[in-house]
């Protein structure tokens, strides 16, 4: 899929129905706006969105942590049928008034449709609303559509909603609110190799960029080469019986023989829920005892919870 940094790239021959938001985490609520987006099937699907969110320009020392960085929800979006994204510079983009921004799209995008979230505001002091752009749509001959809230249980579907459940541990239930489920993505560096030790080898990541769970033991499913693997991941300060360190790591289990050395691999893990916070253990006897009771709750939920094929970050990147 095509990522387009400036309008002036995206060819000219191409009718669009165009997205615009935001999408951070790629909710269920985004992915009704893509859906609607891509109803017009004689059209070229194209999602606008910007190179930092609006609050982390505007207000940075209020700007919460994204849920996903920009090409893992671009990876998402490619699966949703999403033919190619536009990322333009906040920066040029944020004091424009709403209806000359409105306009530059229409003379630069061979622009049939555009479909945006009810409460999707744009433009300078973002006085740009869902109603600017539909009357603009009347005079400038471009279908509007405003996608309505999105429920789930009578609650609506947003981001920070599924921001909150991330950070109190509740993977299952945000989840459960997304296209797919939070990620951590990244190369495989190489840890302390304690785990080896304990037969229990693990793949280490660095912390990235995005909002976190809180410290503690996971249920996952990671994704590399296309294969699909249950397994364990431990968020905190190192699982061991005397570690001193207060470095945070991310340290998964596969469950498979046989996988190898996997450093400088690219993977995609996968939270689906908590199971444990992180302690620390008085002996190498508990701590194995532990771990082993970790595996079997892993493998029973694999078992009695039907989990989806998940997408390859790296593999859907391009």
């Amino acid at each position: 899929m095509k990522v387009f940094k400036s309008l002036e790239s995206v060819p000219k021959d191409t009718d669009i129905s165009l997205a615009i938001g935001n999408f951070d985490g790629v909710h269920l609520g985004h992915a009704e706006i893509i859906r609607q987006s891509r109803s017009e099937s004689s059209y070229q699907s194209a999602i606008l969105t910007f190179d930092i969110h609006p609050r982390k320009f505007l207000y940075p020392e209020f700007a919460p942590k994204s849920l996903t960085l920009p090409f893992e929800k671009y990876a998402f979006f490619k699966t949703l049928g999403v033919d190619f994204v536009i990322e333009l510079p906040f920066a040029e983009y944020y004091s424009m008034d709403p209806l000359k921004f409105l306009d530059t799209l229409k003379q630069n995008l061979n622009l049939k449709q555009i479909t945006i979230g009810f409460n999707f505001f744009f433009g300078k002091n973002q006085k740009g609303n869902a109603e600017i752009a539909f009357w603009w749509g009347r005079s400038a001959g471009v279908k509007i559509n405003v996608v309505q809230p999105f429920l789930k249980n009578g609650t609506r579907v947003s981001s920070s909603a599924i921001r909150e459940l991330i950070l109190s541990g509740h993977l299952k239930n945000a989840a459960s609110l997304l296209v797919y489920p939070f990620l951590i993505s990244g190369t495989v560096k190489r840890g302390k190799q304690i785990g080896r030790t304990l037969n229990f080898p693990t793949l280490n990541l660095e912390t990235p960029d995005k909002i976190m769970p809180p410290d503690g033991v996971y249920i996952t499913q990671t994704v590399f080469d296309g294969k699909q693997f249950s397994s364990l991941t431990n968020i905190g300060t190192n699982p061991t019986i005397d570690a001193e360190s207060k470095q945070k790591v991310i340290e998964t289990w596969v469950d498979s023989e046989g996988i190898g050395e996997l450093y400088d691999k690219k993977i995609s893990v996968y939270f689906l829920k908590k199971i444990r916070d992180e302690i620390r253990f008085s002996s190498k006897e508990k701590l194995v005892e532990t771990i082993s009771n970790d595996k079997k709750i892993c493998r029973e939920f694999m078992e009695t919870n039907k989990i989806k094929e998940l997408p390859d970050i790296f593999q859907d990147i391009n």
